[in-house]
């Protein structure tokens, strides 16, 4: 079955990331699956994607389904999406901070959860090294934390960052079930930040990944960092920029 599932997801893998997706559907690796019994998988361009859409956690519809964001959430992102011609399933990847659903799709509360450590450190981490996406959508303050290493959805929403550890442009913006939420409330202004930062990288994109630093070969890359590192160290007596 989970062969089935990878190949309806994905619009493009590799055979490394397929190994990579069936070893995740094995891990039982902290007390987050345990709940609802099922890991979830990601979707879209697992190759080379443009834009990777990070959330929370699956939820009900996700579980059932083994899809991210196909829940009233991921309709919202998606109808969102679809007003855009830069987005298409071909060059976006999705995919969620935990891979299971926790109990009661609550997500952990703590700053150091061992939950979310683990998931990030043996699953997303990985998984944005090997899919390498140019740009990075973090979706609520969760993702906003612990891709970014920032906090407060208000004050960084709407912001590029370039995300040195993923070698990426960073873009956040409010979670859809947030927006959502809002829609049903006074808060037409969250609506209304919502649909202008996807806007905004639909219509910069290409702006962010014109950038040098995400055409460098692989050892160009490592070479500059490793000379940053050193300059940051004061080793080379080079002046710090």
């Amino acid at each position: 079955m989970i062969e089935e599932i990878l190949d309806r997801n994905f619009t493009k893998t590799t055979d490394e990331y397929r190994d990579f997706a069936l070893k995740k559907d094995k891990c039982r690796a902290c007390s987050v699956y345990k709940h609802y019994e099922q890991v979830g998988q990601s979707e879209g361009n697992a190759q080379n994607p443009t834009f990777m859409f990070i959330g929370e956690t699956p939820g009900k519809d996700e579980v059932a389904l083994v899809r991210p964001f196909v829940g009233l959430a991921g309709r919202r992102l998606r109808d969102e999406l679809r007003k855009h011609k830069a987005f298409r399933r071909e060059n976006c990847f999705i995919s969620n901070i935990l891979a299971c659903r926790p109990q009661d799709n609550k997500f952990p509360a703590s700053d150091h959860s061992l939950e979310v450590q683990t998931c990030t450190r043996k699953w997303l981490f990985p998984e944005i090294e090997l899919v390498r996406p140019k740009i990075i959508i973090t979706l609520g303050n969760p993702a906003l934390k612990w891709v970014q290493g920032d906090w407060g959805i208000t004050a960084n929403r709407g912001k590029w960052k370039f995300l040195h550890n993923f070698r990426a442009w960073g873009f956040a913006t409010y979670h859809p079930s947030y927006v959502i939420r809002s829609e049903k409330s006074d808060k037409q202004f969250v609506v209304d930040q919502f649909e202008a930062d996807i806007k905004t990288v639909a219509t910069m994109w290409q702006t962010m990944v014109g950038d040098y630093r995400l055409t460098m070969n692989d050892e160009d890359w490592k070479r500059k960092q490793a000379l940053s590192k050193t300059i940051d160290l004061g080793l080379t007596g080079l002046p710090k920029k």
